[in-house]
């Protein structure tokens, strides 16, 4: 979450690009995913993938990383993980730093199947810092710091990252400024105004902290509070709102349950809660997100007419690329009855291990 970049700026790089500039072919590739176009005549995941493809083509390091991305995220067919992870392997060993700030993520966070290692990350993150200094670095230090409870050492290094441009991680820098090492709260006006700085930056996560503040007020207020109550009803809404518009995924997920339950009396509207949740899949390939339009499907509430069966089955397997459990375990159920058989090379080799182990460790194996 950097700078936005201007329409002018884009059709510079689209020009470059057609003429066979590689790197400009890497960043028309970017911008396509990125820009998440579903309007345009062709898919735009397929577009993004020939804009990397030409520059991978060209020796762009970075459009292998891209792809890799694309693949771990189920956005590029046929789903093959191992292959991308290989991929972002041999990208490291070029010290490509596109691929090292990936790799840090994933076992940082413990995604698409990495086993969650703060150490071994802090470990390769403090080598990088010797002869970097990449802001996004600077933003990761201050993550692995606070993955660690070590909330105030953080604030330093995730100042940085913000000088150096990276405002995402404006929302850490308010949690760092508001809590301490034993994570006791130490400045809550520190944290609230960093919280608004992010917010009027651009950062969508500093802006849903305000929509999760107003929603635990509105459980405050009473019923004959009603002015009261309509208007943070209506604050919540606009703001999440304008988070989903920011390609917020999470903000998304949330506005889609409002919707979908009816949580601070908004009336419900499971038309919308099912748009909210394609958003939420499509931006940030969430897999909770899949597996709740499966169980609208699922449930009848929404109809889908003589698509039924496609949408379950397409929502199943996509979730289970996200690692979402449910859906995991709904493609092997469908996988077992005959279904979902032009998958069954990727089921075999990845959905299906995964729900044995999780069934022989709860004790639940067929």
């Amino acid at each position: 979450m950097c700078r936005a970049i201007s329409q002018d700026e884009v059709e510079g790089i689209r020009a470059l690009a057609q003429s066979g500039d590689a790197v400009a072919c890497f960043k028309m590739g970017r911008l396509v995913h990125a820009a998440h176009d579903l309007s345009a005549s062709e898919d735009y995941l397929i577009t993004a993938q020939r804009w990397l493809a030409k520059a991978q083509q060209g020796g762009v390091v970075e459009a292998d990383v891209a792809l890799a991305i694309m693949m771990l995220n189920g956005e590029i067919e046929p789903y093959n993980p191992r292959k991308a992870i290989g991929m972002l392997e041999e990208a490291l060993k070029k010290e490509n730093e596109f691929a090292a700030y990936q790799q840090l993520v994933n076992l940082i966070y413990g995604r698409f199947g990495y086993k969650k290692d703060i150490d071994l990350a802090e470990h390769i993150l403090d080598q990088l810092l010797e002869r970097s200094t990449n802001p996004w670095f600077y933003d990761l230090k201050g993550e692995v710091l606070q993955e660690r409870g070590r909330f105030a050492d953080s604030e330093p290094w995730l100042i940085k990252a913000i000088e150096g441009g990276v405002t995402y991680s404006y929302f850490s820098l308010a949690l760092a400024q508001g809590y301490d090492n034993n994570f006791e709260l130490r400045d809550w006006d520190a944290m609230i105004e960093t919280f608004r700085k992010g917010a009027d930056e651009g950062n969508t996560s500093c802006l849903c902290y305000f929509a999760y503040n107003q929603m635990d007020w509105y459980k405050t207020l009473g019923q004959e509070q009603t002015e009261e109550r309509d208007e943070c009803r209506s604050n919540i809404v606009q703001v999440l709102e304008e988070c989903v518009d920011g390609f917020n995924g999470s903000a998304a997920e949330l506005l889609g349950d409002i919707y979908r339950e009816g949580l601070c009396d908004v009336p419900v509207d499971y038309e919308t809660a099912w748009q909210c949740y394609l958003r939420g899949a499509d931006y940030y390939c969430l897999g909770s997100c899949y597996a709740k339009m499966y169980d609208m499907v699922l449930q009848g509430q929404v109809d889908r007419g003589t698509n039924r069966q496609e949408y379950l089955e397409q929502f199943a397997v996509f979730g289970a690329r996200m690692r979402d459990a449910h859906m995991q375990d709904e493609t092997v159920r469908m996988y077992r009855n005959g279904r979902l058989t032009r998958y069954a090379a990727e089921i075999e080799m990845f959905h299906l291990p995964e729900v044995e182990r999780r069934s022989s460790e709860n004790g639940t194996l067929d």
